[in-house]
């Protein structure tokens, strides 16, 4: 007869029926053998897995290595400042040559506006004189002060012309100058010729034949036979 244990129904039951399955003989054969070749395929698995022992480091060749390192490195670092040390005298002496070629050209640069501002500021000075009253007077040449004074950059050269026209009016209408002037014009061409100072140098106006209503005018300079200025005037 079974002594009672006081577990419950369900869990006697259960021990009841491990107890009838408990195996007291020997361990089958199959089994054993398959235990045996699953605990040897789990340490050959363990042994390709375990990573291999690192390589004795010797010491004293490493040391060799680095030291021979050593000495390349220091011997790059001396070539190099050699090298460097001969390129600066060459890049200071073209430094040099272009400093002074830029101060030449910048020399000439300013020279050129220097020129250019003389040239304007002359034209200027040219463009601006008839508007002075007395600009004349600024062309008066000793000697010529009996002379009417032209100025062929005046504004008011064609009343000067008509006022010097209306005053030698009374002269002589041939190809001679009314007065004594030496003055070398040779084929200028006919018409009535006044002695006149002309941008301050002794010269000649020449009224040429009335044409219809209006007359031309020109104005040379002694020695040289071409018109520094022609005008149209209306016709006396």
């Amino acid at each position: 007869m079974t002594e009672p244990t006081g577990l419950p129904p369900e869990q006697e039951a259960v021990r009841r029926l491990l107890a009838d399955a408990r195996h007291d003989g020997a361990t089958p054969p199959e089994v054993v053998a398959r235990l045996d070749e699953t605990l040897a395929s789990l340490v050959a698995e363990r042994r390709e897995a375990r990573t291999p022992g690192a390589p004795v480091v010797d010491l004293g060749a490493r040391r060799r290595r680095l030291a021979g390192m050593g000495l390349l490195a220091a011997a790059a670092v001396v070539v190099a400042g050699v090298a460097v040390g001969q390129a600066l005298p060459r890049m200071q002496g073209s430094s040099d040559a272009g400093s002074s070629a830029d101060s030449a050209t910048s020399e000439r640069e300013f020279s050129s506006q220097e020129d250019s501002a003389g040239n304007d500021a002359g034209s200027s000075n040219l463009a601006e004189a008839p508007q002075d009253p007395q600009a004349k007077e600024t062309y008066l040449t000793p000697g010529l002060a009996g002379y009417p004074n032209l100025l062929t950059f005046g504004e008011n050269l064609d009343d000067d012309l008509v006022d010097l026209r209306a005053t030698e009016s009374s002269a002589s209408a041939t190809d001679e100058s009314t007065r004594s002037v030496s003055c070398d014009l040779r084929g200028i061409g006919p018409g009535r010729r006044v002695a006149a100072q002309i941008d301050g140098s002794l010269g000649l106006v020449v009224f040429r034949r009335s044409v219809g209503d209006a007359q031309q005018v020109d104005l040379y300079v002694c020695g040289d036979p071409q018109a520094v200025r022609t005008l149209t005037l209306p016709a006396p």
